[in-house]
């Protein structure tokens, strides 16, 4: 299927290409233009808008058990501010997936990255994904409070062992990648171990300025 997008602003950086022109594709491809007249089998007129490649979000918490922790924080949900329904999912709560997928493509969107998914919660998380629509979407599995994966670098076991547990992690939730942020930081807050962040970051904030004198 031959497919025309007319008359719109065309942006590829990639190409050094910026002007107003069409894009054609064929069989969902993009290709040159075709010569000899021939026709589209769809055309689509882009006239007065940008045409350009899916921007890709990294980092939008958009599915998984911490949003919707946070719709349930709602103030709108709550018997004070208005009265409660009979029935709320978490999903159809003022935001939904349905409406988080409509709103990305609007804004020119189409991948999105939900950047913090505990492997105990992996199920979930795709499974609210797989109800988002237009958008591809990905996760990144949080390992830096894992207890297991702690405990394996507190008794130095070898580079191997921790390789394994990582990717068999990764096998088990369909991460994409990792995310490690602040590892330990929770289990080490859980032991009111407080005044450990507060030397480190001195010792870190010190080498970075002396290192940069």
């Amino acid at each position: 299927m031959l497919t025309r997008i007319a008359c719109g602003r065309v942006i590829d950086p990639a190409n050094g290409r910026d002007d107003v022109g069409d894009v054609w594709m064929r069989d969902g491809r993009i290709v040159n233009a075709p010569g000899g007249g021939a026709r589209a089998d769809a055309t689509y007129d882009a006239a007065g808008k940008i045409v350009m490649a899916g921007a890709i979000d990294i980092h939008s918490h958009i599915a998984g058990w911490n949003v919707n922790t946070a719709r349930l924080l709602l103030p709108e949900l709550h018997r004070a501010a208005a009265p409660r329904p009979a029935a709320v999912p978490s999903a159809n709560a003022p935001w939904s997936t349905f409406g988080t997928g409509c709103l990305y493509a609007a804004m020119g969107f189409t991948t999105v990255v939900e950047p913090a998914v505990s492997p105990h919660y992996a199920l979930h998380a795709h499974l609210e994904l797989a109800d988002i629509p237009i958008i591809d979407k990905a996760t990144l599995t949080v390992l830096g409070n894992d207890d297991y994966l702690l405990s394996l670098l507190h008794a130095k076991e070898s580079d191997t062992a921790v390789e394994d547990y990582v990717a068999w992690t990764l096998e088990m939730s369909r991460g994409l990648g990792v995310k490690v942020v602040n590892a330990g930081g929770a289990a080490a807050f859980k032991e009111n171990a407080r005044a450990f962040f507060v030397r480190r970051c001195r010792t870190i904030l010190w080498c970075f300025v002396a290192g940069n004198r």
